[in-house]
């Protein structure tokens, strides 16, 4: 999937440059050199659950959760003060409550996953590797907005890729889904 994101994006660049050339002079612009990863510390995390929030992440097992099936994660935050929700949904079964940061750390309030489960009412779920990563890398420092891939790391469970809505501005600052999100550094290209 990765390979097949990275192929799409430099066909893109290369179609982008073909369009800048001709005629003399060519015009200089500027892209992300690569991706954007951002992880769930206790100061990006709660950033990180604004501009995901709403978004569903898929993904096969997740050994942390204790599923062995799809399991798709969908985080909420109403605002940077409030502390994040999420959901969890497996074919073992339904889990919600409240995610904190210092990596994630899922603190399950309702479930209807059995009492042996990580995922059970009353138990907490720490996930130390927890990252997003969206793909910028190429994408015009130009702040117009475009979907772009975007996919959720929990320790070993990595999720399909899941189209978010990202731009960069002249400076590097990247936004997801109208929230900003991190910055990138940017190259020059030049067109001609």
């Amino acid at each position: 999937m990765k390979k097949r994101i990275l192929l799409i994006a430099t066909l893109f660049g290369a179609t982008l440059l073909a369009a800048c050339g001709g005629g003399g002079g060519g015009e200089t612009f500027t892209v992300a050199s690569s991706d954007l990863a951002i992880s769930a510390d206790k100061t990006q995390g709660p950033a990180l659950a604004q501009d995901i929030s709403g978004e569903t992440f898929t993904f096969g097992a997740v050994p942390d959760f204790g599923t062995t099936g799809t399991t798709s994660v969908v985080v909420t935050s109403t605002s940077a003060t409030a502390t994040p929700t999420f959901s969890i949904a497996s074919t073992t079964g339904t889990a919600s409550g409240a995610l904190e940061f210092g990596s994630c750390i899922f603190r399950v309030t309702s479930s209807t996953f059995p009492s042996t489960s990580p995922m059970a009412v009353g138990k907490t779920v720490t996930v130390a590797n927890c990252q997003l990563t969206v793909s910028t890398r190429l994408l015009v420092a130009d702040a117009i907005a475009r979907e772009r891939s975007a996919t959720l790391r929990l320790n070993t469970a990595v999720s399909s890729g899941t189209l978010v809505t990202v731009s960069i501005n002249e400076g590097g600052q990247v936004t997801i889904n109208g929230k900003a999100a991190g910055t990138v550094t940017l190259q020059p290209v030049t067109g001609g």
